[in-house]
């Protein structure tokens, strides 16, 4: 959420290691709004055939970085204090400098 906007109504948490080992690679669609990795803050795109933007937010929620329009065989350089990073294809969201992003389960 957003300043109360939803902004991923079906985001998928990234839990087990084959999850987070695999992620985007090898995938021509995510199959959902976004994938939620915690505890992640260096990615690449090796492998990965999707154009995809990677949102990294710290654990007080504010959004430590925003890299977009990421093309395949990049490496992306690591955002240090992140809680977690949320990859999603489509148009980069809009952001403020103070906005705070919050993760909510239902």
């Amino acid at each position: 959420m957003l300043n109360g906007e939803v902004l991923f109504l079906k985001a998928r948490v990234m839990n087990s290691f084959f999850e987070r080992l695999s992620g985007l690679m090898f995938k021509k669609d995510i199959r959902c709004d976004a994938l939620v990795f915690k505890n992640c803050g260096s990615i690449h795109s090796f492998f990965c055939f999707i154009v995809f933007n990677a949102l990294f937010i710290g654990k007080d929620g504010k959004i430590l970085n925003h890299f977009t329009n990421i093309k395949q065989n990049k490496i992306l350089p690591p955002v240090f204090k992140t809680k977690f990073l949320i990859e999603y294809q489509g148009e980069p969201l809009k952001f403020s400098e103070n906005d705070i992003i919050e993760i909510v389960e239902i």
